[in-house]
């Protein structure tokens, strides 16, 4: 790949974050109600660490972050008989989602996490998708939910790769 050619796919790389950043009066609104520090900027080889999921659009990502929440918690998914827990659980993600969780609860490192209510499943799944990026690309994030949970990298991984390898 040329230089040129590698520099214009990071621009598109960039076009794209920008983008699921949301418009800029978002991100005003945003800043003044925030009070945190802004997020470092993002550096072309930051952009270069950019995967490939964040790149696709909210609403792409909300089922990532879902199903990525389904799988942390699987082992805790496959030993429940909370029937209207896994009922909503499946409402929420799908079926699909559930029977993945629970097929690879097993191998789920660390053991995962236990079960969250349904309406902190996005919270949960976003914090699993910024533990694997560099700290410079959570600004592309900040729209969406957070628990404020820091979760291991190897969890995080491995909750993406499962939804990422089946799709």
């Amino acid at each position: 790949m040329t230089a040129a050619a590698e520099r214009a796919a990071l621009a598109r790389i960039g076009e794209h974050l920008v983008a699921l950043a949301g418009e800029r009066g978002e991100r005003r609104a945003r800043a003044l109600v925030d009070r945190r520090p802004a997020p470092a900027a993002a550096t072309f080889a930051d952009l270069a660490r950019a995967p490939d999921w964040l790149q696709r659009p909210r609403p792409a990502l909300l089922r990532l972050a879902t199903a990525a929440a389904l799988v942390a918690m699987g082992p805790a998914v496959a030993a429940s008989i909370d029937g209207a827990w896994l009922r909503e659980l499946a409402a929420r993600a799908g079926d699909e989602a559930l029977d993945r969780a629970i097929g690879v609860a097993g191998h789920v490192p660390g053991g995962g996490v236990g079960g969250v209510a349904v309406d902190g499943i996005e919270a949960l799944g976003f914090d699993l998708m910024r533990a694997t990026l560099p700290p410079a690309l959570h600004r592309y994030l900040l729209w969406a939910p957070s628990a404020g949970v820091a979760h291991p990298a190897d969890l995080s991984r491995f909750a993406i790769d499962a939804v990422e390898g089946a799709a």
